[in-house]
């Protein structure tokens, strides 16, 4: 799919379809070599990891899951999944997967030629529900896990997101104020004849610099910015100490680890619903956790189970796993019941996560009004302090 772009095509017998081309002619050509002619051709998306997003993946699953249990044979369920698909892309990845299929090519293999669009962790199900003969048991697991991600995900968000909106909108109220408001009354003052207060003052000389080096100043930042992008992928470190202080942050730092928590044990807790093998398991979450923190503990872990420890030992040696965990996977391996436990695990950081992302911003909320009022209120005092000092002089 590399270098090519989806063309949508419709033939002189009505019939319309998508094609992966490198251009319009190449498109057209192809069309021709398989017996159609094409009277209407267009350039759509390109493939690429953007179009492959979790929440259309969640629904083509648990679709999929639904017809599969219904008794429907795979290749058909594709191609009906395919037709009331509203997104190009995905129309004709699952027309690719459903042609491959019904020329005997096993499922799992299909996907593994799309790995960006199909995580290893849903190829590893996939693989172990057609080893198991359960694939429809295997795709309501996967549909279960992705929808609660995503719902979790949403959540998140929209916590981290309120307090940013309000910190950007303080900042343009600001840089507005300082370079429309001020100014004029910057004029007006000079009319005074008289010393301005050391605030006003401090202003107006800010409010100066922003307008006469407002490029510069904004230039400095984007450079330092971008020099900090930059060094972040290709030194792995920097992407370590960022993860590491984000974890660290008061408020937000929680709800990250209990996140990454809640991820860790959901996806353990699926594997081995499914049978896969727990080192495999282990490496999936790994994956699957978004942080590199999670991701270095969760391989020291792989290293002693390999080496013969428990779990919940394993467990107990890394800082990030609270005592629970502990303690319930110690119950679940010495019970006979570690998927029950896992599972268990799973919905209670995730219903800590969802708890800790409602009561997010009615924490902050009050912070982020003082800060506002302090800014604001700040920048009216200064700009009406003058006027207020020239009316107790005149009396």
């Amino acid at each position: 799919m590399k270098h090519s772009r989806l063309f949508l095509w419709q033939s002189i017998d009505g019939k319309q379809g998508e094609i992966l081309a490198q251009s319009l002619a190449h498109a057209r050509q192809l069309l021709i070599v398989q017996g159609a002619i094409p009277i209407k051709l267009k350039a759509s998306v390109k493939p690429e990891k953007r179009c492959w997003r979790l929440a259309a993946l969640s629904l083509i699953t648990r679709q999929l899951a639904t017809m599969l249990q219904a008794g429907l044979p795979l290749s058909h369920c594709l191609g009906l999944i395919a037709a009331e698909h509203p997104q190009p892309a995905w129309r004709y990845l699952l027309k690719a997967l459903q042609e491959q299929i019904s020329q005997g090519k096993a499922f799992s293999l299909a996907l593994a030629e799309y790995p960006d669009a199909f995580p290893a962790l849903f190829r590893e199900l996939i693989a172990t529900g057609e080893l198991t003969g359960k694939l429809d048991e295997c795709c309501l697991l996967l549909a279960e896990q992705q929808e609660k991600l995503i719902l979790l995900q949403k959540k998140i968000r929209k916590a981290l997101s309120y307090p940013l909106f309000i910190l950007v909108v303080a900042l343009i109220v600001v840089l507005l104020m300082l370079t429309l408001v001020l100014p004029s009354f910057a004029e007006i003052y000079q009319s005074f004849n008289a010393p301005l207060p050391n605030f006003t003052q401090s202003l107006i000389s800010l409010s100066e610099l922003m307008i006469n080096h407002g490029i510069l100043m904004l230039t400095i930042p984007a450079l330092i910015l971008s020099y900090y992008v930059k060094k972040r992928r290709s030194h792995a470190d920097w992407k370590q100490r960022e993860q590491r202080l984000l974890l660290r942050l008061p408020l937000c730092g929680e709800l990250l680890r209990v996140n990454g928590l809640a991820k860790i044990f959901r996806t353990l807790a699926m594997t081995q619903q499914a049978g896969i093998p727990l080192t495999a398991g282990i490496t999936s979450a790994a994956n699957a956790a978004g942080n590199i923190q999670f991701f270095n503990a969760l391989q020291n872990i792989l290293k002693l189970i390999e080496q013969g420890i428990p779990l919940f030992n394993a467990l107990h040696q890394q800082e990030l796993f609270p005592p629970l965990s502990h303690q319930l996977i110690r119950v679940g391996e010495e019970s006979g019941m570690l998927d029950a436990m896992l599972s268990k695990l799973a919905d209670i950081y995730e219903t800590e996560a969802e708890n800790l992302a409602d009561n997010l911003s009615s924490k902050v909320e009050p912070l982020l009004m003082v800060i506002l009022g302090v800014i604001v209120g700040g920048l009216v005092i200064a700009i009406y302090l003058p006027i207020f000092q020239l009316g107790n002089v005149m009396t």
